[in-house]
């Protein structure tokens, strides 16, 4: 059983310094998405891991905004300030993830990645497996009154965090090569990024191949959102798909060159679809100006992207490449609020065919989570 411990020597500025020689490892690596959001299921993940033998990496990216407000609030409450279920995920992954030596890279560890680190370690000695968890997160310095020495903290007062880059994960992986890697709030895409950085040689100055592993990221980051998750309509031939399909949806996966070509994958044999109208859709998902989309690693120009099919199974993705302002001036940080009301959603369908993609929902409701009670579904006519 081993650890990194905290050690306040290791901490470092937000600045990227280039690697020093950094080799090439692979000549491609295989990077999966085992999850997509917080509460996501982790099932999916582990049928992932079960039926991509080549898996190098699994990315369970389980962090938001909302979500990491939300540990902060059960934090200042006394509760954990990392995803609580991340014991959950490690009881379920950890056996087979180390038997094959996939290593695990999350986000669970919110505002105490420390916190879940022991969590993790926990887990594994219950299991009697010896593992090595690393930790990448973000320090807070801060003076604790006139002249006197600057006190390191784990987070900011308010509970402000930072946007980071893929860089100090690739630091735990050229140090460590650990079993799992926990971070802090770090960009979605970078935390896909990291292992590719590490694994096939490039620098922080090869900007081409920094878009097109991020642009896999991106792809990546959502799960089956990729895979059809988002893409049934009932009546539509060009969407349809049975419910048998849609309960066996995989979860996907990139191999990436160590030139920088980028094919996404679902599970051979899996449900869902995976094709040129599911890339495009994730593609444009919370992209504000796709001639310039920020990340902390290159800021990237998807303009020229393209999706080639290569089979029902797998598309090649080309022409990401970096913006004329390849680097951002600054990182983004979330500050949260105690502000506003909480609501209760509830999701509506309107427009053609409305009541049979609400009656696929329910049926979806039902037998994704085994529940028995009345689950409400509204069709607008």
């Amino acid at each position: 059983m081993s650890t990194e411990y905290k050690d306040w020597n290791e901490v470092h500025n937000c600045v990227i310094k280039l690697r020093e020689n950094p080799r090439r490892r692979k000549e491609k690596v295989y990077i999966g998405c085992g999850a997509g959001f917080g509460g996501d299921r982790p099932l999916a993940a582990l049928k992932l891991l079960q039926r991509v033998k080549e898996l190098n990496y699994l990315v369970l990216e389980c962090l938001a905004e909302r979500t990491l407000a939300d540990r902060y609030q059960v934090m200042l409450s006394g509760g954990d300030g990392y995803d609580s279920r991340i014991a959950d995920w490690m009881r379920l992954l950890l056996p087979l993830a180390v038997e094959k030596g996939t290593c695990i890279i999350t986000n669970m560890g919110a505002m105490d990645a420390l916190g879940a680190q022991e969590s993790v370690l926990e887990v594994a000695r219950n299991l009697g497996l010896s593992v090595s968890v690393a930790v990448a997160h973000e320090i807070f310095s801060n003076k604790s009154g006139s002249g006197s020495p600057r006190v390191k903290s784990n987070f900011a007062e308010g509970g402000a965090s930072t946007y980071l880059g893929a860089a100090p994960i690739v630091e735990c992986l050229e140090k460590y090569q650990p079993n799992v890697i926990i971070t802090s709030r770090i960009a979605d895409a970078a935390l896909f990024l990291a292992p590719m950085v590490f694994e096939l040689g490039w620098n922080w100055d090869d900007l081409k191949e920094l878009a097109q592993g991020s642009l896999a990221g991106h792809l990546l980051e959502c799960g089956c959102q990729l895979t059809g998750g988002f893409f049934m309509h009932p009546g539509d031939k060009y969407r349809d798909m049975s419910f048998s399909s849609l309960l066996d949806l995989s979860l996907p996966y990139a191999e990436i060159s160590f030139d920088g070509q980028v094919c996404v994958a679902k599970a051979e044999g899996s449900g869902g679809v995976l094709n040129f109208s599911t890339c495009s859709q994730q593609l444009l998902y919370e992209v504000g100006d796709p001639g310039a989309y920020i990340t902390p690693d290159v800021v990237i120009d998807f303009q020229d992207v393209s999706f080639h099919p290569l089979s029902s199974s797998c598309v090649l993705c080309a022409g990401a490449k970096p913006s004329l302002g390849s680097r951002p001036e600054k990182l983004l940080r979330l500050v949260p609020k105690d502000c506003g009301w909480k609501g209760w959603g509830e999701i509506s369908y309107g427009g053609h065919e409305c009541v049979s993609r609400a009656k696929a929902a329910e049926y979806l409701v039902r037998s994704g989570h085994g529940w028995k009670k009345y689950v409400p579904v509204l069709a607008v006519m």
